[in-house]
């Protein structure tokens, strides 16, 4: 299967499973909730526009690298949830499974992106 389109789904699968366990996060939690949604929406715009993009390889990686990023502080936002008691070990376990399917990929892309120069 294309690495680009394993991405893309892993990345729509995981922003759809995260929005719906945020519904379930107090409303007094609103700062948390409103990160977590607002980088999971910028991880779908940077996967697209690494998809889309295929004039510069440099604007590519950094696509690739800035999802990273988002996804790194996906993680955190998610573990400091669990901590709170918010979200159970299961839900906690899933939605960081799904963020390391989705690092994997990235890595793996990037690895690939670099071999091509």
């Amino acid at each position: 299967m294309n690495s680009n389109f394993q991405l893309l789904n892993n990345v729509e699968k995981t922003y759809w499973y995260i929005n719906k366990t945020l519904v379930n996060i107090p409303r007094n939690e609103i700062v948390i909730k409103s990160h977590i949604d607002e980088n999971m929406l910028q991880v779908v715009e940077l996967t697209y526009s690494y998809l889309i993009n295929n004039d510069s390889e440099k604007v590519r990686r950094s696509n690739l690298k800035t999802l990273l990023i988002k996804l790194s502080l996906i993680d955190f936002f998610v573990l400091e949830i669990y901590k709170r008691g918010y979200i159970k070990k299961k839900k906690f376990e899933s939605i960081t499974n799904f963020i390391l399917e989705i690092r994997k990929i990235s890595y793996g892309l990037l690895r690939s992106e670099k071999s091509n120069i």
